[in-house]
């Protein structure tokens, strides 16, 4: 399916926030440093039972989307490729995509959510957003608002999936976060 000018925009603010290293490619070390740094911003030891659940499911949802995305089989991801891959390629079988990505943010919820409660607050949104996305704290605060539609101060999976899905769904999706800003 063809996408929207307002999807391709999402999808590659979305890819500059995982190509931290800024080399225009994504590769599995982009997967795995994103884990180090959430796993260090909640205090998670390496070798954690969440940590290697997560690593696990990034494992899986990298596998789907080199599966779908690689066209040159290089065994990285440019952004034209990334962008291209959810009009004609990983939307195919949104089943599937859809498995794989929810249980991947399940898993991040599982390493952010250090009170226990099931969801994440406010706080622990913000340091997930800084650590994994590199988002700034007044864009993490303002995406908390927009996704907590329940309004009980927690994030559970599901808004999560409902707002990550958006960018590849939704013709006009919500873009939650601006483009991540040089550290």
């Amino acid at each position: 399916m063809p996408l929207s000018e307002s999807q391709a925009h999402a999808l590659a603010v979305r890819f500059q926030h995982w190509d931290r290293d800024h080399n225009g490619h994504l590769e599995w070390s982009d997967m795995e440093k994103a884990v180090t740094r959430l796993g260090d911003a909640f205090g998670r030891a390496p070798g954690a039972a969440e940590l290697l659940t997560l690593t696990e499911s990034c494992q899986e949802f990298w596998r789907v989307l080199i599966q779908h995305a690689d066209v040159d089989r290089d065994g990285r991801i440019s952004k034209d490729e990334y962008i291209s891959a959810f009009g004609d390629g990983v939307m195919d079988d949104p089943g599937v995509f859809d498995g794989v990505f929810r249980t991947l943010l399940a898993n991040v919820v599982k390493v952010a959510d250090v009170n226990g409660n099931g969801g994440l607050d406010q706080d622990e949104y913000t340091r997930l957003m800084g650590s994994w996305y590199n988002s700034v704290e007044a864009d993490a605060v303002e995406a908390f608002r927009l996704l907590d539609t329940d309004g009980d101060g927690l994030l559970s999976t599901e808004e999560l999936v409902r707002s990550a899905s958006s960018a590849f769904v939704d013709a006009e999706p919500v873009l939650l976060t601006a483009p991540p800003r040089p550290r």
